[in-house]
């Protein structure tokens, strides 16, 4: 999470604002996020201002609504569709087509909340989401205890919400329900603006930022998100313990296969979101570090009974792919854990339950190195699994030297040429154990040849790599022999 703090609401509204038509400018067909409440109005004034004063083309741009009151339609004047139409989407001159309101009014609420996702989705999902931030820790109308796999819902409102938007009705009597989209919603967006501003929401800013991740505080779900910006005024910072636990990138290394691994590392955990992706990302470097000696635990994260096993059960699936992790982990010598989180069957939303779990296994392996897929990944589940280790990683409070965190690649996801820091070669008998551990999962094997995806990308990142990130595109030739596989390497600062 990026955290810009800003002297005054204004600074906050206008900083927030060059952000944002920043993005307009660059994609034309911008899909936007649009929240209410005090908080945005002034980002809100921003944007109309420089749109009047610049004349921007925004013929493009679709908006879609966070929440909305149950049973308040567009056009009533006291719902928040109609605050957005007012001071923001009619002055800055969006279509009407472009407009997409929250359905709080239909008959059919919940069908509606389903049909709502999938107008997002037929869009191609939100490009950047505003969010505000609750005194008691809400982001949209998702109050505390919301179950961070909900889509768009129903949710009911608490009593200090209610007490807060009662100045918005003439009557002074807030609704009881409002349609919101759900924390698994915002985190589809891919981007995530959050705005929080006066003294009043330092608290729950706090809570967000350094308490465990959990349903009470629900904005604390933001962590599990890669690209989220925060900003925040000098008030609403003013209960933050800096420094914050952040993740920092290591400089750049590369070990040949004539060079020694770091002596230090004589425990490692490879967390595998699913039983066979270890040795595809990185079993070349398992290979190496058990050469050296190093003990090698192999986890995976969730059971994987969602492959496509003809004539099967889940719970012979699950058997299958276990049975199948133990004979990957035996190829290196190493042990298996099927650690079976909850969030592969919670819509892939990581909760408190999966990092406690995770922190319980660190705590009993102890690795100087945990190699995980990145958070980038786009694979709901690899991004899930990544998000659960950076966060266990972070409440882990090991008696030595904190562990580094290892990102491997995979078929699903390759590091642009500056975000990874780490090239290990391996030779052809590390080759060999990296393909008979992929060719381990025979369940897997049988439908897609990952083993040969998996030396293709081995091969292609050692003819690659050496031309780019190692010699500014040919102009002094690096050699790293035949097979590589490459890392972003990260350490808790």
């Amino acid at each position: 999470m990026r955290i810009i703090q800003t002297s005054s609401y204004d600074e906050l509204s206008h900083t927030a604002a060059i952000l944002i038509l920043n993005q307009l400018l660059e994609k034309p067909d911008f899909v936007l996020g649009l929240a209410t409440g005090h908080t945005p109005s002034g980002l809100y004034r921003e944007l109309v201002a420089t749109y009047r004063s610049l004349g921007i083309d925004l013929s493009g741009v679709h908006c879609f609504h966070l929440d909305e009151y149950l049973g308040l339609s567009p056009d009533n004047p006291e719902s928040m569709a109609s605050y957005l139409r007012t001071n923001l989407l009619e002055p800055l001159g969006i279509d009407l087509a472009a407009r997409h309101f929250v359905p709080a009014d239909s008959k059919m609420p919940e069908a509606a909340c389903k049909q709502y996702e999938a107008e997002i989705n037929g869009f191609g999902g939100i490009d950047l989401q505003i969010l505000g931030i609750g005194a008691n820790g809400h982001i949209a109308f998702n109050e505390p205890g919301t179950a961070f796999e909900l889509g768009t819902h129903i949710a009911q409102l608490s009593d200090s919400t209610r007490q807060a938007n009662a100045r918005y009705f003439a009557n002074g009597e807030t609704p009881a329900a409002a349609m919101t989209m759900g924390p698994r919603s915002i985190l589809q967006a891919r981007q995530i603006l959050l705005l929080a501003a006066g003294a009043g929401k330092a608290e729950a800013v706090r809570q967000m930022l350094q308490d465990p991740v959990s349903e009470d505080c629900p904005a604390s779900v933001l962590r599990y998100h890669p690209d989220v910006t925060l900003i925040v005024d000098r008030e609403a910072a003013s209960a933050i313990q800096w420094p914050l636990a952040r993740f920092k990138a290591l400089p750049l290394e590369v070990w040949t296969d004539e060079q020694t691994l770091p002596a230090q590392i004589q425990t490692a955990m490879v967390a595998a979101p699913h039983p066979d992706d270890a040795s595809i990302g990185c079993g070349g470097t398992l290979a190496r570090l058990r050469r050296q000696g190093c003990q090698i635990h192999f986890v995976s994260m969730s059971s994987g009974h969602r492959a496509d096993i003809p004539d099967s059960t889940k719970e012979s699936r699950i058997e299958l792919r276990i049975n199948e992790g133990r004979q990957e982990a035996e190829v290196f010598a190493g042990d298996f854990t099927p650690l079976n989180l909850p969030f592969y069957d919670h819509a892939y939303m990581p909760g408190r339950q999966d990092v406690l779990k995770t922190v319980a296994l660190l705590e009993k392996i102890q690795p100087q190195i945990v190699l995980s897929t990145s958070p980038q990944d786009r694979h709901p589940c690899h991004r899930a699994s990544a998000l659960i280790i950076q966060e266990a990683l972070r409440e882990y409070q090991p008696q030595g030297q904190r562990a580094e965190l290892w990102c491997y690649e995979g078929p699903w996801y390759l590091f642009e040429r500056d975000d990874f820091n780490t090239v290990i070669e391996f030779n052809a008998h590390d080759l060999d154990h990296k393909m008979r551990g992929v060719q381990a999962h025979d369940s897997q094997i049988s439908r897609k040849r990952y083993d040969l995806s998996a030396e293709a990308l081995a091969r292609f990142r050692a003819i690659t790599v050496p031309e780019s990130r190692l010699s500014s595109f040919g102009t002094a030739l690096t050699d790293v022999g035949e097979h590589i596989e490459v890392f972003q390497r990260l350490v808790v600062d």
